[in-house]
Protein backbone atom coordinates (compact mmCIF):
# COMPACT_ATOMS: atom_id res chain seq x y z
CA UNK A 1 0.00 0.00 0.00
CA UNK A 2 1.27 3.29 -1.03
CA UNK A 3 1.74 6.12 1.41
CA UNK A 4 -0.10 9.37 0.54
CA UNK A 5 2.08 12.34 0.06
CA UNK A 6 3.16 14.42 3.20
CA UNK A 7 0.86 17.73 4.19
CA UNK A 8 4.35 19.48 2.88
CA UNK A 9 4.52 17.40 -0.28
CA UNK A 10 5.26 20.15 -3.39
CA UNK A 11 2.53 21.18 -5.14
CA UNK A 12 0.73 19.14 -7.20
CA UNK A 13 1.18 16.20 -5.18
CA UNK A 14 -2.68 15.85 -4.57
CA UNK A 15 -5.58 16.29 -7.04
CA UNK A 16 -7.30 19.25 -6.05
CA UNK A 17 -4.33 20.84 -4.78
CA UNK A 18 -4.94 25.20 -5.02
CA UNK A 19 -3.19 28.32 -5.57
CA UNK A 20 -4.27 31.12 -3.48
CA UNK A 21 -3.77 33.49 -5.96
CA UNK A 22 -5.89 31.79 -8.77
CA UNK A 23 -8.75 30.57 -6.56
CA UNK A 24 -12.00 30.79 -8.63
CA UNK A 25 -13.55 34.12 -8.38
CA UNK A 26 -17.07 34.46 -6.59
CA UNK A 27 -16.71 31.78 -3.57
CA UNK A 28 -19.85 31.05 -1.52
CA UNK A 29 -18.51 31.72 1.71
CA UNK A 30 -19.70 29.34 4.55
CA UNK A 31 -17.72 30.38 7.45
CA UNK A 32 -15.19 32.86 8.67
CA UNK A 33 -13.62 32.47 12.52
CA UNK A 34 -10.54 33.09 14.48
CA UNK A 35 -8.48 30.18 12.54
CA UNK A 36 -9.57 31.20 8.90
CA UNK A 37 -12.69 31.16 6.54
CA UNK A 38 -14.54 28.55 4.54
CA UNK A 39 -15.71 29.09 1.37
CA UNK A 40 -17.23 26.58 -1.82
CA UNK A 41 -16.09 26.63 -5.06
CA UNK A 42 -19.02 25.34 -6.78
CA UNK A 43 -17.77 24.71 -10.43
CA UNK A 44 -14.43 22.95 -8.93
CA UNK A 45 -16.64 20.84 -6.21
CA UNK A 46 -14.68 21.54 -3.53
CA UNK A 47 -14.38 23.20 -0.24
CA UNK A 48 -11.74 25.11 0.57
CA UNK A 49 -10.51 25.97 4.67
CA UNK A 50 -7.70 28.48 4.13
CA UNK A 51 -5.94 29.11 7.54
CA UNK A 52 -4.86 32.56 9.08
CA UNK A 53 -1.92 30.62 10.92
CA UNK A 54 -0.10 27.78 8.65
CA UNK A 55 1.13 25.85 11.31
CA UNK A 56 -2.74 25.40 12.14
CA UNK A 57 -3.46 24.57 8.74
CA UNK A 58 -0.82 21.65 9.18
CA UNK A 59 -2.39 20.48 12.24
CA UNK A 60 -5.84 20.56 11.31
CA UNK A 61 -4.29 18.38 8.40
CA UNK A 62 -2.52 15.62 10.65
CA UNK A 63 -5.45 15.36 13.25
CA UNK A 64 -8.10 14.61 9.91
CA UNK A 65 -5.58 12.01 8.67
CA UNK A 66 -5.21 10.67 11.86
CA UNK A 67 -9.16 10.41 12.49
CA UNK A 68 -9.66 8.41 9.39
CA UNK A 69 -12.87 7.28 8.28
CA UNK A 70 -14.17 9.61 10.91
CA UNK A 71 -13.51 12.49 8.84
CA UNK A 72 -14.92 13.92 5.95
CA UNK A 73 -11.93 13.11 3.03
CA UNK A 74 -8.84 15.43 2.29
CA UNK A 75 -8.35 15.82 -1.58
CA UNK A 76 -5.66 18.51 -1.45
CA UNK A 77 -3.69 21.92 -0.02
CA UNK A 78 -4.44 25.51 -0.37
CA UNK A 79 -1.15 27.09 -1.66
CA UNK A 80 -0.27 30.51 -1.12
CA UNK A 81 3.44 31.58 -2.51
CA UNK A 82 4.69 28.15 -2.73
CA UNK A 83 3.27 26.79 1.17
CA UNK A 84 0.23 24.88 2.42
CA UNK A 85 -2.03 27.11 4.12
CA UNK A 86 -4.86 25.51 4.11
CA UNK A 87 -6.83 22.29 3.30
CA UNK A 88 -9.34 21.34 0.65
CA UNK A 89 -12.40 19.11 0.73
CA UNK A 90 -15.26 17.48 -0.95
CA UNK A 91 -18.71 19.35 -1.13
CA UNK A 92 -20.41 17.37 0.72
CA UNK A 93 -24.25 17.32 2.17
CA UNK A 94 -24.80 18.61 5.96
CA UNK A 95 -27.19 17.51 8.38
CA UNK A 96 -29.98 19.49 8.76
CA UNK A 97 -30.47 18.47 12.30
CA UNK A 98 -34.20 20.80 12.12
CA UNK A 99 -35.18 18.66 8.86
CA UNK A 100 -34.61 14.75 9.28
CA UNK A 101 -37.52 13.42 7.27
CA UNK A 102 -37.96 10.40 9.52
CA UNK A 103 -37.77 9.00 13.08
CA UNK A 104 -35.77 5.71 11.61
CA UNK A 105 -33.06 8.34 9.97
CA UNK A 106 -32.58 10.29 13.22
CA UNK A 107 -31.39 6.90 15.04
CA UNK A 108 -29.56 5.72 12.15
CA UNK A 109 -27.38 8.91 12.25
CA UNK A 110 -27.34 9.23 16.53
CA UNK A 111 -25.81 5.50 16.52
CA UNK A 112 -23.87 6.85 13.83
CA UNK A 113 -22.56 9.43 15.73
CA UNK A 114 -21.79 7.46 18.62
CA UNK A 115 -19.75 4.99 16.83
CA UNK A 116 -17.64 8.44 15.24
CA UNK A 117 -16.98 9.37 19.10
CA UNK A 118 -15.99 6.02 20.04
CA UNK A 119 -13.65 5.62 16.98
CA UNK A 120 -12.13 9.16 17.70
CA UNK A 121 -11.54 8.41 21.50
CA UNK A 122 -9.49 5.01 20.66
CA UNK A 123 -7.36 6.78 18.42
CA UNK A 124 -7.12 9.70 21.67
CA UNK A 125 -8.42 12.13 19.78
CA UNK A 126 -10.90 14.68 20.96
CA UNK A 127 -12.98 16.31 18.80
CA UNK A 128 -14.01 19.42 21.13
CA UNK A 129 -16.87 20.75 18.95
CA UNK A 130 -19.55 17.86 18.90
CA UNK A 131 -22.39 18.65 17.11
CA UNK A 132 -24.72 18.39 14.63
CA UNK A 133 -23.52 20.71 12.34
CA UNK A 134 -20.10 19.74 11.99
CA UNK A 135 -21.61 16.29 10.48
CA UNK A 136 -21.53 15.79 6.95
CA UNK A 137 -23.55 13.39 4.51
CA UNK A 138 -20.74 12.13 2.22
CA UNK A 139 -21.31 10.62 -1.34
CA UNK A 140 -20.29 6.81 -0.03
CA UNK A 141 -23.71 7.57 2.22
CA UNK A 142 -22.09 7.47 5.35
CA UNK A 143 -21.93 10.17 7.68
CA UNK A 144 -18.37 11.88 9.04
CA UNK A 145 -17.42 14.99 10.74
CA UNK A 146 -15.90 17.91 8.77
CA UNK A 147 -14.68 20.45 11.10
CA UNK A 148 -11.66 19.56 13.63
CA UNK A 149 -10.59 23.36 14.71
CA UNK A 150 -11.08 22.25 18.38
CA UNK A 151 -9.71 18.92 18.01
CA UNK A 152 -6.76 18.24 20.17
CA UNK A 153 -4.64 14.87 20.52
CA UNK A 154 -5.01 13.59 24.55
CA UNK A 155 -1.95 15.23 26.18
CA UNK A 156 -1.29 17.78 23.68
CA UNK A 157 -2.22 20.64 25.59
CA UNK A 158 -3.68 22.27 22.87
CA UNK A 159 -6.55 24.85 24.02
CA UNK A 160 -9.30 26.33 21.67
CA UNK A 161 -11.34 28.99 22.76
CA UNK A 162 -14.28 27.86 20.42
CA UNK A 163 -17.18 26.45 22.21
CA UNK A 164 -20.46 26.12 21.36
CA UNK A 165 -24.07 26.75 22.95
CA UNK A 166 -25.94 24.93 24.01
CA UNK A 167 -24.01 21.58 23.71
CA UNK A 168 -20.55 22.87 26.10
CA UNK A 169 -21.02 21.78 29.61
CA UNK A 170 -21.35 24.02 32.25
CA UNK A 171 -17.90 23.09 33.69
CA UNK A 172 -16.56 23.99 29.51
CA UNK A 173 -18.30 27.51 29.64
CA UNK A 174 -17.22 28.49 32.93
CA UNK A 175 -13.30 27.64 32.18
CA UNK A 176 -12.46 27.82 28.86
CA UNK A 177 -8.72 28.09 29.14
CA UNK A 178 -7.98 24.43 29.47
CA UNK A 179 -8.05 21.71 27.11
CA UNK A 180 -11.06 19.51 25.82
CA UNK A 181 -11.72 16.30 27.16
CA UNK A 182 -13.36 13.07 26.19
CA UNK A 183 -15.74 13.84 28.72
CA UNK A 184 -16.92 17.12 27.14
CA UNK A 185 -16.89 15.35 23.96
CA UNK A 186 -19.48 12.92 25.38
CA UNK A 187 -21.66 15.36 26.80
CA UNK A 188 -21.62 17.49 23.83
CA UNK A 189 -22.86 14.34 22.03
CA UNK A 190 -25.72 13.71 24.32
CA UNK A 191 -27.55 17.38 23.41
CA UNK A 192 -26.55 16.79 19.61
CA UNK A 193 -28.22 13.16 20.34
CA UNK A 194 -31.18 15.14 21.34
CA UNK A 195 -31.10 17.70 19.17
CA UNK A 196 -30.80 15.23 16.28
CA UNK A 197 -33.65 13.19 17.53
CA UNK A 198 -36.43 16.10 18.15
CA UNK A 199 -35.13 18.05 16.02
CA UNK A 200 -35.16 21.48 18.06
CA UNK A 201 -32.33 23.13 19.71
CA UNK A 202 -31.91 21.78 23.64
CA UNK A 203 -32.11 24.29 26.36
CA UNK A 204 -33.77 27.06 24.28
CA UNK A 205 -37.66 28.20 23.45
CA UNK A 206 -39.78 30.11 21.44
CA UNK A 207 -40.25 32.50 23.47
CA UNK A 208 -36.51 32.79 24.63
CA UNK A 209 -34.04 31.42 21.84
CA UNK A 210 -30.92 33.11 23.43
CA UNK A 211 -31.50 31.72 26.63
CA UNK A 212 -29.20 28.63 26.11
CA UNK A 213 -26.28 30.55 27.18
CA UNK A 214 -28.12 31.22 30.41
CA UNK A 215 -29.19 27.27 30.80
CA UNK A 216 -25.69 26.25 30.31
CA UNK A 217 -24.41 28.14 32.72
CA UNK A 218 -26.88 27.58 34.87
CA UNK A 219 -26.24 23.68 34.66
CA UNK A 220 -29.75 22.37 33.64
CA UNK A 221 -30.28 19.35 31.49
CA UNK A 222 -32.11 18.73 28.33
CA UNK A 223 -35.81 17.88 28.54
CA UNK A 224 -35.76 14.25 28.16
CA UNK A 225 -39.64 13.66 28.03
CA UNK A 226 -39.05 14.80 24.60
CA UNK A 227 -37.38 11.57 23.77
CA UNK A 228 -40.65 8.94 23.63
CA UNK A 229 -37.78 6.33 22.35
CA UNK A 230 -37.07 3.97 25.49
CA UNK A 231 -33.21 3.33 23.97
CA UNK A 232 -32.53 6.35 22.78
CA UNK A 233 -33.45 8.19 26.03
CA UNK A 234 -31.20 5.89 27.73
CA UNK A 235 -27.94 6.18 25.45
CA UNK A 236 -28.51 10.26 26.11
CA UNK A 237 -28.69 9.72 29.75
CA UNK A 238 -25.43 7.24 29.76
CA UNK A 239 -23.31 10.05 27.32
CA UNK A 240 -24.34 12.72 30.26
CA UNK A 241 -23.52 10.79 32.50
CA UNK A 242 -20.48 10.04 31.29
CA UNK A 243 -19.76 13.36 30.84
CA UNK A 244 -18.04 16.19 33.26
CA UNK A 245 -19.25 16.40 36.52
CA UNK A 246 -22.06 18.55 37.13
CA UNK A 247 -21.65 21.97 38.34
CA UNK A 248 -24.85 23.07 40.00
CA UNK A 249 -24.72 26.94 40.82
CA UNK A 250 -27.58 29.07 41.85
CA UNK A 251 -25.52 32.12 40.26
CA UNK A 252 -25.87 31.67 36.32
CA UNK A 253 -22.60 33.92 35.88
CA UNK A 254 -24.40 35.86 33.18
CA UNK A 255 -26.21 39.28 32.42
CA UNK A 256 -29.37 38.21 30.74
CA UNK A 257 -32.11 35.92 32.36
CA UNK A 258 -32.88 34.64 35.60
CA UNK A 259 -34.65 31.29 34.79
CA UNK A 260 -36.90 28.89 36.62
CA UNK A 261 -36.86 25.21 35.62
CA UNK A 262 -39.57 22.73 36.94
CA UNK A 263 -38.82 19.48 36.87
CA UNK A 264 -39.96 15.92 37.90
CA UNK A 265 -37.67 12.86 39.54
CA UNK A 266 -37.56 9.71 37.32
CA UNK A 267 -37.83 7.74 40.00
CA UNK A 268 -40.71 9.54 42.12
CA UNK A 269 -43.30 6.98 43.47
CA UNK A 270 -45.68 9.32 43.95
CA UNK A 271 -49.33 9.47 42.27
CA UNK A 272 -49.19 11.92 40.89
CA UNK A 273 -45.66 12.75 40.59
CA UNK A 274 -43.91 15.65 43.11
CA UNK A 275 -42.94 18.46 40.84
CA UNK A 276 -40.17 20.69 41.68
CA UNK A 277 -39.02 24.00 40.92
CA UNK A 278 -35.62 25.86 40.57
CA UNK A 279 -34.48 29.05 40.48
CA UNK A 280 -31.26 30.34 39.09
CA UNK A 281 -30.24 34.09 39.48
CA UNK A 282 -28.32 35.71 36.75
CA UNK A 283 -24.73 37.70 38.28
CA UNK A 284 -26.80 41.20 37.23
CA UNK A 285 -29.96 40.10 39.18
CA UNK A 286 -27.71 39.02 42.28
CA UNK A 287 -26.21 42.67 42.28
CA UNK A 288 -29.32 44.90 41.89
CA UNK A 289 -31.85 42.94 43.63
CA UNK A 290 -32.35 44.47 47.30
CA UNK A 291 -33.93 41.80 49.97
CA UNK A 292 -36.09 39.11 48.45
CA UNK A 293 -37.66 41.28 45.93
CA UNK A 294 -39.25 39.64 42.50
CA UNK A 295 -36.30 39.20 39.54
CA UNK A 296 -36.13 41.57 37.38
CA UNK A 297 -35.75 39.60 34.29
CA UNK A 298 -37.58 36.18 34.95
CA UNK A 299 -37.62 33.71 32.24
CA UNK A 300 -39.39 30.11 33.06
CA UNK A 301 -38.48 27.60 31.03
CA UNK A 302 -41.82 25.91 29.24
CA UNK A 303 -40.58 22.27 29.86
CA UNK A 304 -41.23 19.99 32.61
CA UNK A 305 -37.88 18.08 32.72
CA UNK A 306 -37.24 14.67 34.02
CA UNK A 307 -34.33 14.72 36.29
CA UNK A 308 -33.40 10.70 35.83
CA UNK A 309 -29.93 11.40 36.90
CA UNK A 310 -30.84 12.31 40.66
CA UNK A 311 -31.01 8.96 42.57
CA UNK A 312 -34.51 9.78 44.19
CA UNK A 313 -37.26 12.21 44.76
CA UNK A 314 -36.96 14.51 48.34
CA UNK A 315 -40.40 13.63 49.30
CA UNK A 316 -40.13 9.73 48.68
CA UNK A 317 -36.42 9.45 50.71
CA UNK A 318 -36.93 12.34 53.45
CA UNK A 319 -33.04 11.26 53.93
CA UNK A 320 -31.94 12.90 50.75
CA UNK A 321 -31.80 16.53 50.40
CA UNK A 322 -30.58 18.95 47.34
CA UNK A 323 -30.02 22.41 47.77
CA UNK A 324 -32.05 25.43 45.94
CA UNK A 325 -35.21 23.23 45.17
CA UNK A 326 -38.81 24.02 45.85
CA UNK A 327 -41.74 21.55 46.07
CA UNK A 328 -44.46 22.59 43.75
CA UNK A 329 -47.73 22.08 45.30
CA UNK A 330 -50.10 23.97 42.81
CA UNK A 331 -49.16 21.32 39.88
CA UNK A 332 -51.95 22.68 37.47
CA UNK A 333 -49.43 25.76 36.82
CA UNK A 334 -47.00 23.09 35.06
Amino acid sequence: MSVPPAYDAPFGSYPKDLRWESLAPNPMPLSIGIYGQVDKFLELGVVAKSCSDPRHAERLWNIMKLAGDCSVSLVGRIFRRNEPVGIVMPIETPVDADNIATKEERVRIIHRLRELVAELHKKHIVHGDVKPQNLLFCADGLVRFCDFDCASIEGDGFVSPIYTYPYCSTVRARNADVPMTRAEDMYAMALSMWHLYTGRLPLTSDEEPEADMDCTFAGFLPDMSAIDDPAIATLIQECLAAGPERADTLDSGQSVYCITTRFVFGRCKAEPVHRYSRLVHSRRCLQMRRGDGPCEYPFVDPKVFVADLEPVCTRCNKEVEYSGLALVSDTSAL
